[in-house]
């Protein structure tokens, strides 16, 4: 279903977009809702690209020297239970 939407452009936007409307032979209407998709498509894309798992997303967050993580992680005991 569709739904009537009412915004404000760019008077020199949507003059260019009505001319691509006309040389495309479809309605400006169209012409915004088919660029709306597009884009969307695009931001759900690189968003999926962005996402990273656990490991790639906290690495570096640690601000200690590479020796004393070593030594706290060698630690005897540490992970006993």
């Amino acid at each position: 279903m569709k739904k009537k939407v009412g915004t404000i452009l760019e008077e020199e936007l949507l003059y260019k977009a009505k001319q691509v409307a006309l040389l495309q032979k479809q309605s400006l209407s169209q012409l915004l809702e088919d660029a709306l998709k597009i884009y969307l498509l695009y931001i759900e894309k690189n968003k999926m690209k962005r996402q990273k798992n656990i490991s790639q997303s906290t690495h570096g967050t640690m601000k200690i020297p590479r020796t004393v993580l070593k030594n706290i992680m060698e630690d005897e005991g540490i992970y006993d239970t």
